[in-house]
């Protein structure tokens, strides 16, 4: 409230609308978008232990709004002159296609709408407002106070309003929500904020908050001490501890602490010393766009290379298995269903693995076809491996040490695919073994309008549980043992209630992996805001205890487990999009990676932050991570010291992350099969058992 009084909102946070940069690359060039500081504030309760007095404390996060310089109209016009410009037919069904069901920013309140239609027979300075007596150019001119520019320009954007009803707003005061690939890789540089910048906006917001500091009347001099609230003057403090790290052996490399951020380079001498004889020649099914019929075989050649140098347990053969040309979109999508679909062509041999070379018309960054591609081999069960030949080309390299980064990143990914451990991390002794370590997410598609519907929709939210266990410490397991499955959700936004899910899939998972005694079980659960973490302990956990005392429920192949008893469980809710980060006491240095905080705690659950990451063009945004329940059992295992070593245990990238491994997976299965027309539900879990196919 004191907030809006001189700022202006701007969905959930607030800026200084005349406040902005224009943010150039490093050419100089202008990036046609325009960054504004935006600033949120959370109020909570806080205490340094978990039985100290609770204080009122207020949070306070700075943000990048981003927001396009061109206007729908300058795209429209591409240049030309917007009073004079006259549309062909063709051009303007091109701009319906692309546009309609869009989100657009309406610039000066910064709301979004999603259009409707372009109306390229109508102008502001045209079309009537209803029951006013005047044109929508006379409106925003009396009523808005927005003089127009080119009031008879062409065309009238039509976007839905409240209630479906549709309003119309002149071209030249929206533009698009999206920024672009060029604009979106430089993010992390233009829209990044630093400790000072940051410490600075505390001292911004904390003028809003002091007596007589805002035009609110009351007792006092402002909306604070009006409501008997005193706002003090420091800061909440807190010691921090930074975690060493973990011991990271790559086979048989032990991981140096100077390359403890990033250990790419040691992979590449990487060797598992497996014999020839007994590893496991995958036969490779090579899909390849039809521009790339000159290079296919040379980088696929290559690749074979990198995977084979590691002497796994996997192998590529000299040659692929099959061939199959594809085009785009349903070119691509139905080379692949007449090859795997029709059950009348070549016989398909055991251990399958796909490798797609696509490259989507147009330049575009991305392939739609993948997630059709991507649900057909996930029905049969085939691990797969896309290379975007727009993202580089590898069959014209400028670079070649580019391009073999890339390749030497796909063939990592096909071993872990496979179920390759490439690297493991050293956990806690302390945590009970076999273990099975659980993570749970839940992917929500983004809404869009739906002109049959008139509303925006989105589909299904989908759920996924990443089970993976650990019979014995890591370094002596040279596979991984894991199952997953996913879940379509009834509606959309729908992200408690998982307690079957879990349930199924746990039961499912140790029945396949045949895990009989379990002694510890540790559940990373994203997704869940402090106010439902009540809803979890009494539906999800319940669940769990449920799975791991082999209580009744769906199990593969119709049978019931033996009982498990006495499995010690510890649940922890992980929480990434938070507002705290942590400074130095002046203000000017952000926090190592590595940074753990126990000692600002909430009003009932323990809790623990860690950065994961701390880039240096930005703050560090920690994870929190509030232990809603810990039997006895594991009372002696450190809850911050396993999070932080599974930190490092993620196969997708050779770097700690912000989340334990298995959570991180769950994202990643989530957000693909969300991408699936079925959500996922075609998924062949069982044959994906001990692969992790999803990366």
């Amino acid at each position: 409230r004191a907030l809006s009084e001189r700022m202006a909102r701007w969905g959930r946070e607030f800026i200084y609308p005349d406040s902005f940069v224009d943010p150039k690359d490093r050419q100089g060039r202008d990036l046609g978008v325009r960054v504004f500081r935006a600033y949120t504030c959370e109020f909570g309760l806080r205490r340094p232990k978990l039985t100290g007095e609770l204080s009122l404390t207020l949070t306070v996060d700075l943000r990048a709004k981003v927001i396009r310089n061109k206007t729908l109209l300058d795209q429209l016009c591409e240049g030309r002159n917007p009073n004079t410009v006259k549309f062909d037919e063709k051009e303007i069904q091109r701009a319906k296609k692309t546009w309609i069901g869009e989100v657009v920013i309406y610039r000066h309140d910064r709301k979004c709408y999603d259009i409707v239609d372009l109306l390229f027979d109508e102008s502001p300075a045209s079309k009537p407002v209803p029951d006013l007596g005047m044109s929508h150019a006379e409106y925003f001119q009396k009523r808005k106070k927005k003089q127009l520019k080119y009031p008879s320009a062409k065309p009238l954007v039509a976007v839905q309003g409240r209630n479906k009803s549709t309003i119309y707003l002149p071209a030249e005061l929206v533009c698009g929500n999206d920024l672009g690939t060029k604009v979106r890789q430089q993010l992390p540089m233009i829209a990044s904020f630093k400790p000072p910048e940051r410490h600075a906006a505390i001292d911004e917001i904390r003028r809003y908050l002091e007596p007589g500091a805002q035009k609110t009347k009351g007792e006092g001099g402002g909306l604070l001490p009006a409501l008997g609230i005193t706002l003090k003057n420091e800061r909440y403090q807190v010691p921090v501890e930074v975690l060493p790290l973990p011991q990271i052996v790559v086979a048989g490399i032990k991981v140096p602490d100077r390359s403890g951020g990033m250990w790419a380079p040691l992979l590449s001498k990487a060797d598992f010393q497996v014999n020839p004889k007994k590893a496991i020649h995958l036969n490779v099914v090579l899909i390849y766009n039809r521009e790339l019929s000159a290079s296919y075989l040379s980088v696929y050649n290559r690749i074979r290379d990198m995977v084979n140098a590691y002497s796994s347990q996997y192998r590529f053969g000299n040659k692929p298995f099959a061939l199959v040309e594809a085009g785009d979109n349903h070119g691509h999508w139905g080379a692949v269903e007449k090859f795997f679909g029709t059950g009348k062509g070549v016989k398909l041999p055991p251990n399958l693995f796909v490798l797609d070379f696509c490259k989507p018309r147009n330049r575009q960054p991305h392939d739609q076809a993948y997630p059709v591609v991507k649900q057909m081999l996930a029905k049969a069960g085939h691990i797969s491996q896309f290379l975007n030949f727009n993202t580089y080309d590898h069959g014209r390299p400028q670079d070649m040490k580019k391009s073999s980064t890339i390749l030497q990143g796909a063939a990592r990914q096909v071993l872990s695919k496979c179920g390759v451990r490439i690297w493991w991390v050293n956990i806690p002794r302390s945590l009970p073994l076999p273990a099975i370590l659980v993570g749970v997410d839940v992917f929500h598609a983004p809404r869009k309008y739906d002109p049959v519907k008139k509303e925006r929709t989105a589909k299904e939210s989908v759920a996924a549980v990443i089970v993976q266990v650990l019979r014995k410490h890591p370094r002596e397991l040279p596979m991984v043992e894991i199952y997953s499955e996913t879940a379509k959700r009834k509606k959309a936004g729908q992200e408690l209630e998982l307690g079957s899910i879990i349930h199924d899939a746990m039961t499912n998972a140790m029945k396949v992996l045949k895990v009989d005694s379990p002694k510890s079980c540790i559940v990373w659960r994203d997704g869940v805001g402090d106010t439902t973490i009540d809803l979890v302990i009494d539906q999800e956990i319940k669940d769990v205890r449920k799975a791991l005392a082999g209580a009744k429920g769906k199990v593969v192949g119709g049978k019931k487990m033996a009982p498990k008893i006495g499995c010690p469980l510890s649940y922890i809710v992980c929480q990434k999009r938070i507002a705290t980060k942590f400074l130095s006491l002046d203000g000017k240095q952000a926090m190592p990676t590595g940074t753990l905080v126990t000692n600002l705690q909430g009003p009932q659950y323990a809790t623990f932050y860690i950065n994961g990451t701390s880039p240096p063009y930005s703050t560090p945004k920690p994870a929190k991570f509030i232990i809603a329940t810990r039997d006895d059992g594991l009372k002696e295992c450190s809850m911050s010291e396993l999070a932080w070593a599974l930190c490092h245990d993620y196969p997708n990238w050779t770097g700690p992350i912000k989340l334990p491994g298995p959570v991180q997976m769950a994202h990643k299965l989530a957000e693909l099969a969300g991408s699936f027309a079925d959500g996922g539900s075609s998924i062949d879990a069982k044959s994906y058992a001990n692969k992790i196919y999803f990366l």
